[in-house]
C-alpha cells in the first residue's frame, strides 16, 4: 500500500490535491483508495507535527493492515 499525506482546505465540499501531489496521483483513475480526513481544530498543529504524526500513522497503519482489511470485511468498522 502507498500512501500521501497532505494538507489541503474543503472548498465547495470538495478537497483539492495539492499539484505537488499529480504525479503521484497520475494513471489512478478508477483505482481504488481509502481516505481518512483529519479537522484541525486547534491552530497549532504544524507541519512538523502533521509529517510526524502522518509518518507514525501509516508506519502503524501499515503494520496492522490485514488485521484492518478483516475488520472491514467483516462490517466490524464503519465504512
Amino acid at each position: 500500500m502507498k500512501s500521501i499525506a497532505f494538507k489541503s482546505k474543503i472548498e465547495n465540499n470538495k478537497i483539492p490535491v495539492p499539484a505537488k501531489h499529480f504525479a503521484d496521483l497520475k494513471d489512478m483513475n478508477l483505482k481504488d483508495v481509502r481516505v481518512i480526513v483529519m479537522i484541525e481544530e486547534l491552530e497549532e498543529f504544524d507541519d512538523s507535527a502533521f509529517d510526524e504524526f502522518a509518518q507514525q500513522f501509516f508506519k502503524k497503519y501499515a503494520s496492522n493492515l490485514e488485521r484492518i482489511k478483516n475488520m472491514i470485511d467483516n462490517n466490524k468498522v464503519e465504512r
